[in-house]
């Protein structure tokens, strides 16, 4: 079997360490989630309660988190971590039932509602581990078991007598949550080269993955946005072109990578917002381009949105290595991503979690998680609702956005650097060390950068005399971006968005001199201000949100601006600017309004 191969990779554990900002927000995900073996154990205990009594989605938990952690892995090589994983793994393979049933549904009520979604969860969170299990014995048990689950879902969903149609499985949003099992199944026929798990792929890819409405002709024919969709759920739609790109794959049918393209494409154009996700009316494609500059009181931005947006992007550049995926996943993790983690300990206490009662919404006291679950905009305010929220045992609690943000943080980190046929190329140029092999002799890069302060960065090569290729990235907003090696400036043509550095590495220097002053962003007679790829935003504990700026600024040119001191809270940039009403102080996205137990906190 032939398999279309990935043009760049990730790094392998423990051939890149990352620092800086990046490297604390992967490390506080390790140590507020992943490392807590009870709460993985309680997640896979879902599948022996069948809890999924009333058409909820807690069999999604696990994989989720199971996926995150096996990519944090990948990250960091934290062997603790690995453990924990490990024995979840070995837990999980003991909850299938003996005709080979795994869900949290009760089997008379089994494939509606989100059933079928949460089944692809139990096989994603196996097949992610699968790829970093060091054991063979066990890696086979993850095969067999998946085989069995897998069978159970083809005996039961598709064509002919007996069977329920897939869109027969969901009420919901055209049945997008269940088509989005393609992934898994294309995954588990490349495991195993089974002919009846590519047969169910083609079922649901026949299907166009949305009842009435065939989502991937549409792309390849470009007729309409997403957001003009009968069904417009960003995050499950995503998911489903997640599955059609894996599909392509192995196929070979030039048409779905097309529609996967296109689709990206039609959502950065119409449903991509300034800090890098989609949707601000809840979680729904909603031409949030252009919507975005309005105010709302309500939830906006789903984490699991941005999170999956940055999943689609990554492997549309691994696959196709086009450096303008990297441009989304940058604007995605600086702002969006980062900025819904909870790794100022924020207690959650006014993060509402809702359970119906009697079709009457109630709000349970709730501990904190480690990511907040949506991203305001024009004077808004984080931490108001805990997305996907279910109450489970012993007093516990989840939310859907909880579970997916380490599969977020550590795609950025490992999307800093990855490795291609001829050597490394550079993406993020903030705080990490790689260390890989080229003809038998090792490498080592170290970069030292703050993109929250400067586009500047140091690259030190050691290598004795190792033959490799560096490709350094430069960035679709700089204006002005030198490389100086070794003390000579290079001619800066760069190619698919990257400047080429071969030569045979012993010890070198590179200097990257690239400016970052604050620009204006206008649009729909409302202003932003962005400093590279970082965007900036008021808190009302460092700036009136009320002073208006009077100053004459075209969109895309640089404003009056100083670096500052925050003395309030901690930001990873502060910049004064002439509002020509007055000087205000303005910090980096991602830190603004985090502290949202504070009332007087807010973006």
């Amino acid at each position: 079997m032939e398999i279309k191969k990935p043009k760049v990779n990730y790094l392998n554990a423990g051939e890149i360490k990352l620092g800086g900002y990046t490297g604390e927000i992967i490390d506080y995900t390790v140590n507020a989630q992943l490392l807590d073996g009870e709460t993985f154990a309680l997640f896979v205990n879902q599948y022996r309660l069948h809890s999924d009594t009333k058409g909820e989605w807690r069999g999604e938990y696990w994989g989720k988190t199971m996926r995150g952690g096996a990519l944090t892995y990948l990250a960091t090589k934290n062997e603790k971590l690995y453990a924990v994983l490990t024995e979840s793994v070995k837990d999980m393979l003991t909850v299938m039932e003996e005709d080979g049933r795994v869900s949290t549904y009760p089997k008379e009520k089994e494939f509606e509602a989100w059933d079928m979604w949460c089944r692809k969860y139990v096989m994603l969170g196996l097949l992610y581990y699968y790829d970093v299990c060091k054991s063979e014995a066990l890696k086979r048990k993850i095969v067999n078991f998946l085989k069995k689950h897998a069978n159970y879902i083809i005996k039961h969903i598709g064509k002919g007598r007996g069977k329920k149609d897939i869109f027969k499985t969901s009420d919901v949003w055209g049945g997008l949550n269940s088509c989005s099992i393609l992934e898994p199944f294309v995954k588990l026929y490349e495991l195993t080269e089974q002919p009846k798990y590519l047969d169910f792929a083609k079922y649901i890819v026949d299907s166009g993955c949305c009842e009435g409405f065939d989502i991937i002709e549409a792309c390849i024919k470009k007729e309409k946005y997403p957001f003009e969709f009968p069904h417009v759920k960003a995050y499950e739609m995503m998911s489903c072109f997640e599955g059609v790109l894996e599909y392509y794959k192995v196929v070979k049918d030039e048409k779905y990578l097309t529609a996967v393209k296109n689709f990206v494409d039609m959502v950065e154009e119409t449903d991509f917002t300034i800090i890098g996700s989609s949707g601000c009316t809840h979680e729904l494609f909603d031409n949030s381009t252009e919507k975005q500059t309005e105010y709302s009181e309500g939830i906006m931005q789903e984490t699991c949105v941005t999170v999956t947006l940055i999943k689609l992007c990554a492997k549309l550049y691994l696959f196709t290595g086009d450096s303008k995926y990297i441009r989304m996943i940058e604007r995605s993790g600086y702002n969006g991503l980062f900025g819904a983690v909870n790794n100022e300990n924020q207690t959650m206490i006014n993060s509402k979690g809702t359970v119906w009662i009697n079709d009457k919404p109630t709000y349970p006291e709730h501990e904190p998680f480690p990511f907040d679950s949506y991203s305001p905009l024009y004077k808004g305010k984080r931490g108001k609702a805990v997305g996907g929220f279910q109450m489970l045992q012993n007093g516990r609690s989840y939310g859907c956005c909880a579970c997916i943000g380490s599969a977020g943080t550590a795609i950025f980190g490992l999307t800093s650097a990855v490795k291609g046929e001829d050597g490394i190329l550079l993406n993020f140029l903030w705080n990490l060390k790689i260390k890989a092999e080229f003809g038998g002799k090792t490498a080592k890069i170290t970069v030292v950068g703050n993109p929250f302060k400067s586009g500047n960065a140091k690259i030190t090569v050691s290598g004795e005399e190792c033959g490799f290729s560096l490709y350094i990235r430069i960035p679709e907003w700089a204006d002005d971006f030198s490389v100086i090696l070794n003390g000579k400036t290079l001619e800066t043509k760069a190619e698919n968005g990257y400047i080429k550095i071969n030569k045979k590495w012993s010890a070198d220097t590179i200097e990257i001199k690239c400016p970052t002053p604050v620009k204006a962003v206008i649009k729909n007679g409302k202003i932003a201000f962005e400093k590279g790829a970082i965007v900036l935003a008021s808190d009302k504990r460092i700036a009136d949100l009320d002073k208006p700026f009077t100053r004459s600024v075209k969109n895309g040119k640089t404003v009056r601006s100083c670096a500052a001191f925050n003395a309030r809270f901690k930001s990873n940039t502060c910049v004064e600017i002439d509002f020509g009403s007055g000087l205000v102080l303005l910090c980096d996205y991602a830190q603004a309004g985090k502290n949202y137990d504070d009332e007087n906190s807010g973006v």
